[in-house]
């Protein structure tokens, strides 16, 4: 009986990752390490890559939607926004301004600073459209990893109205 259980299960396919024709350091391969990235080559003055090099890329979600030039500015502000908070919040700016430590009230300045011009740009984002405007422009998570369904209606008009909104009140 052990050796019809045997013959019945199929083998197990070796995982193999597709060869990088480029040249250079991509980084690691592991699967979270290339997710929602590419790799493209690296050109020179005259467009042409002599040496095949290439350089790993993270994909940018907004690129991906039609947007208009105005909506694509505002959610680049967003996220722009929000990586100064990152960065304020794990010190790396206070790091790279100043040489030696900064007094502790300044930390909290900077920190306070870049919280209130992302707070001040997101308060044009109504409530019932901040979940996609954090999905695409924060979390860099493309549109169609959302539910299907909303009762808001469209994922990607929301998104739409939204940096619209931001927009007008950057005065874009």
């Amino acid at each position: 009986m052990s050796k019809s259980l045997r013959t019945r299960r199929k083998s197990r396919k070796a995982v193999s990752l597709p060869v990088i024709s480029l040249k250079g350091d991509h980084g690691s391969a592991t699967k979270i390490a290339v997710a929602g990235t590419f790799i493209e080559p690296i050109l020179n003055d005259e467009g042409k890559n002599p040496n095949n090099m290439g350089r790993r890329r993270r994909v940018d979600r907004l690129s991906e939607i039609k947007l208009t030039m105005r909506q694509m500015q505002a959610g680049q502000y967003i996220r722009d926004a929000y990586c100064a908070v990152e960065m304020v919040s794990s010190g790396m700016e206070l790091k790279e301004r100043v040489q030696t430590q900064p007094r502790p009230d300044a930390i909290v300045v900077a920190q306070v600073d870049a919280m209130s011009v992302f707070a001040d740009v997101m308060k044009a984002v109504p409530s019932n459209m901040r979940y996609v405007v954090e999905h695409v422009c924060i979390y860099n998570n493309p549109l169609s990893s959302l539910p299907k369904r909303s009762s808001n209606g469209s994922h990607s008009a929301n998104l739409k109205v939204a940096l619209d909104l931001v927009a007008n009140k950057l005065k874009y």
